[in-house]
Order: structure tokens, then C-alpha cells, then sequence
């Protein structure tokens, strides 16, 4: 087994005796090499918390690299696994969560989702343009 592997399960075991913080705080200071162990143990389990859980630790580590898995999990009909990943590529604040989220929304027949969708999405571009503003600003005095 692993290191990430280990770790993962660990800090499962420690979210399933009701010790989320700890969790929580001990897999956001991993390495970021344990969300592919992550994304195993969210396909391996059907416990709906523990899926909520994943998405927010791997959304915590903000990469690019997650929002396939995000976009996928946004798919999802279950409230709070689509939430959770919506709210995952907000963190991003990136031109590719906006790129992933537009993606899935293509796709949407739920009204409602598709507005939660929208307007995340256009709260992230104006977040983006916002971080864009603060570096031109920041850099030019």
C-alpha cells in the first residue's frame, strides 16, 4: 500500500468517527499527489457524506487538474455531490472552471441547477477579472 493510499484512508477513517476537522485539515496538507487515492475512494464508496467529503478536500487543493473529476461530479443529480462540485470549481477561480462548468451546462435539463450553474459561473469570471485588476493595479504603482 502507498503512502497517499494510507493517508486517505486514515484521515477516511478519522471523517467516519465524526472527526471532520482533523480529516479534513490533515488531507488539505497533503500532498497533492493523493487525490487520484482521493477519487478511488470516492468511486468505491456509496456513503453519500464521505462522497460530499472527497469533493470538498480535492476542491480545497484549487488545481486544474481536478476539474475533470469536478465536472464530472456536477453531472450528478444528487443535490448536494453537484453543489459540492459547483462550489470545487468556484474555488478554482480559473478561466478552465469557467471553461469546465460552461461545459456541463450544456447539458443541463434541470432549470434550477442551470441557474445555480450560471451564476457561479458568472461570479467566478468576475472574480477572475477582479484578481486580473488587483495584478495590474498591484503592478503598475
Amino acid at each position: 500500500m502507498s503512502l497517499p493510499k494510507s493517508t486517505v484512508d486514515h484521515y477516511l477513517g478519522e471523517f467516519r468517527a465524526g472527526l471532520c476537522e482533523d480529516a479534513f485539515h490533515g488531507l488539505t496538507e497533503a500532498d497533492p499527489a493523493i487525490i487520484t487515492d482521493l477519487i478511488s475512494a470516492y468511486e468505491d464508496t456509496t456513503d453519500l457524506d464521505t462522497k460530499v467529503f472527497v469533493i470538498e478536500v480535492i476542491s480545497e487543493f484549487r488545481l486544474d487538474s481536478s476539474l475533470y473529476f469536478l465536472r464530472h461530479a456536477l453531472r450528478k443529480d444528487e443535490p448536494r455531490i453537484w453543489k459540492a462540485a459547483l462550489n470545487g470549481m468556484a474555488l478554482a477561480e480559473s478561466p478552465e472552471a469557467v471553461d469546465a462548468m460552461d461545459h456541463v451546462l450544456s447539458s443541463i435539463q434541470d432549470s434550477d441547477k442551470k441557474e445555480w450553474i450560471e451564476e457561479v459561473i458568472t461570479d467566478t469570471n468576475m472574480a477572475i477579472m477582479k484578481k486580473a485588476e488587483q495584478v495590474v493595479s498591484g503592478s503598475g504603482g
